[in-house]
C-alpha cells in the first residue's frame, strides 16, 4: 500500500513512496486515473520528487529534463548535443504496476505479478460490503526500526480485553 486516494485528490497531486532503497512516484494523471513511476531520472539516476505535492509536470532538478504526468519525456536540455540513439525511446519514466482498492493505492515493483484483485481474494469479497473506500485516516506515523517487524508490531499491540482471566 503506497498511499490513500484522498492524499492525491487533484490531477497533478503526487505522493512519493519510499521502501528500502526504492522510490516510487504515485501521481493522479486524470480525475479517475492514478499512475506510478520509478522516482529516478533516466539520465543520471537522481530522484525526481520528495514527499507529497502538486506538479503540472515532473522535473529533474539536476539537468532540468522534464516529463508529462503520463511519464512521457517532454524536455531534454540541449537535446541537439546528445546522440539520438542515446535518447530515443529511453527517456520516459519507467512505470510501476499500480492498482486501487478500498481507497488505498497499491504498487507492485514486479510487472509480471498477479493482479491486485487476485491477490486480495478471498478477503476482498468479504470486505467489499464494508465500504473501506469511505474510510479516512486521522494521522499516520512511520518509523524505521532495526528489528524483525513482528517484534515491533507485538510490542505495540494491546489486548482488547483488559480484564484478567
Amino acid at each position: 500500500m503506497a498511499c490513500r486516494e484522498e492524499e492525491i485528490p487533484k490531477v497533478g497531486d503526487y505522493y512519493t513512496y519510499d521502501i528500502v532503497d526504492q522510490s516510487v512516484i504515485v501521481i493522479r494523471v486524470a480525475p479517475d486515473e492514478i499512475k506510478a513511476y520509478h522516482n529516478v531520472c533516466p539520465h543520471r539516476g537522481r530522484t525526481i520528487t520528495e514527499g507529497c505535492g502538486h506538479a503540472a509536470r515532473l522535473m529533474c532538478r539536476f539537468h532540468g529534463w522534464s516529463w508529462e504526468l503520463n511519464g512521457k519525456n517532454n524536455r531534454v536540455v540541449d537535446r541537439d548535443e546528445w546522440p539520438a540513439a542515446t535518447l530515443d525511446g529511453v527517456l520516459d519514466l519507467v512505470p510501476v504496476k499500480v492498482d486501487r482498492w478500498g481507497g488505498w493505492v497499491y504498487i507492485n515493483l514486479d510487472p509480471d505479478s498477479i493482479s491486485l484483485e487476485e491477490h486480495l481474494e478471498p478477503a476482498k469479497a468479504y470486505l467489499d460490503p464494508y465500504d473501506l473506500g469511505g474510510l479516512r485516516y486521522h494521522w499516520r506515523k512511520s518509523a524505521i526500526i532495526d528489528c524483525n517487524w513482528k517484534v515491533a508490531l507485538e510490542a505495540f499491540n494491546r489486548p482488547l480485553n483488559k480484564s484478567v482471566a
